[in-house]
């Protein structure tokens, strides 16, 4: 019974698994390059497009979380919190501190405290095909 427990759990467990995603990457010394079809996925017969995106980096143990505004507008955030250096939560337009409950909209700026410092930013260049995060 135990054993039949566990695997009930297990399979409860993984349906609630985040839903977020990491883009595949391309990185040279001073940026990241992401393919602004990264954004886009089919669900069913549907095309649709995320708000957001994940992109991890080898040198840092927090991943950064790049926000579509338009076709040439993109916001690149350390998912770093500034109040205890908890790693953030996207959570739609917001990014949530699950340590302490700090909140930060998808620009980077603080909305509940107890974080009274904004995200660290990374500038964001766009071209027709690609998202360059700059390092």
């Amino acid at each position: 019974m135990l054993c039949l427990g566990a695997v009930g759990l297990s399979a409860v467990l993984q349906g609630c698994s985040s839903s977020n995603y990491f883009a595949k990457t391309q990185l040279d010394a001073k940026r990241i390059a992401v393919k602004k079809s990264e954004f886009v996925f089919v669900d069913g017969e549907k095309t649709k497009q995320r708000k957001y995106i994940l992109v991890r980096l080898d040198q840092s143990e927090f991943p950064i979380c790049l926000y579509k505004h338009s076709e040439t507008e993109y916001s690149a955030l350390l998912m770093y919190c500034t109040h205890k250096g908890c790693e953030l939560l996207a959570q739609g337009e917001y990014l949530v501190c699950p340590c302490h409950g700090s909140e930060f909209n998808n620009r980077g700026k603080v909305l509940n405290p107890p974080a009274d410092q904004d995200l660290q930013q990374f500038k964001t260049i766009v071209d027709n095909e690609n998202i360059y995060i700059q390092l």
